[in-house]
């Protein structure tokens, strides 16, 4: 940033999280002060500051040094990689119904309740299955969870992937998942979500933070209360016994990351907004 400023380039930083926050809580941080330092000086020498939601905006606004400087820019997709008519690479047998998920299985993702309504979805109907992909620190236990309430035979585990295979993976699922549990300061912007929409999966979401409104309820997609088994569990049968509102709720959701979501849109965004932070900069600069 600094080298930015220097070199009369605007320099946009993207904040994706209250960093040194999760860091601390979920990683470990030697050097709390020091990152304090680092973070106040790049802030500083930014020319505009970008947060992916509103959460972390309202968190950079901590910060005197940025204020009038902090825009919101969620994330987006790929609509030319995530299509509805990408072949699937792991399908189900003829007539069973798939729930999916995608994400690296961290503490907050929610895989606890999901398969706790799985479970619930499973015992009423067979013919289901769980779609997980990707690896984490959860993945352990989550594969114990599965095989201690015997469902390993009825989930599929595709461990860590390259990004090339997780379309492919994605048009797998019939629904797509992020069941988020509760939280004070979700400030996530999910990727997966932009992803599942894009391919045209239905989606069901927990009603947190962003997701709240990038999700209409059953227009786009179903919003479930955090941290609910149960409700996930009746919005997942729901969809499995109406197939017509799976298509209907994953060609809407499709329409509206192509109408607002699309990297392409995002990438003029911030273009935009570098012309007007830089103008501002040297503006002041001249007064």
């Amino acid at each position: 940033m600094e080298h930015a400023r220097a070199a009369g380039t605007p320099g946009l930083l993207e904040v994706n999280a209250p960093l040194i926050e999760e860091q601390a809580v979920h990683r470990g941080l030697r050097d709390t002060r020091g990152a304090a330092r680092v973070t106040a000086r790049v802030f500083r020498a930014a020319a505009a500051l970008v947060a992916v939601s509103a959460e972390v905006a309202t968190w950079l606004e901590r910060y005197p040094s940025v204020r009038g400087r902090v825009h919101v820019l969620p994330n987006g997709v790929d609509p030319a990689r995530f299509r509805p008519d990408v072949p699937p690479a792991a399908p189900a047998a003829p007539g069973t119904f798939t729930v999916g998920f995608v994400g690296s299985m961290k503490p907050w993702h929610g895989l606890r309740e999901l398969i706790e309504a799985f479970a619930r979805l499973h015992d009423r109907d067979a013919a289901t299955r769980l779609l997980l992909v990707g690896g984490g620190p959860e993945e352990a236990a989550v594969r114990t969870d599965l095989a201690a309430r015997g469902l390993a035979v009825a989930s599929h585990l595709s461990g860590a992937v390259a990004p090339s295979d997780v379309p492919g993976l994605v048009t797998s699922m019939d629904v797509g998942v992020a069941p988020y549990p509760e939280s004070t300061r979700f400030y996530f912007s999910p990727l997966k979500v932009y992803e599942y929409m894009a391919a045209g999966r239905a989606v069901v979401v927990s009603r947190v933070g962003q997701l709240a409104s990038l999700i209409q309820h059953e227009i786009t997609g179903l919003l479930c209360p955090p941290g609910d088994p149960a409700a996930l569990a009746a919005a997942l049968e729901r969809l499995q016994r109406e197939p017509e509102l799976r298509t209907r709720l994953g060609q809407a959701a499709r329409a509206s990351v192509l109408q607002s979501h699309r990297w392409e849109a995002l990438a003029d965004r911030v273009l935009q907004l570098a012309g007007g932070a830089w103008r501002l900069r040297r503006a002041r600069v001249s007064a």
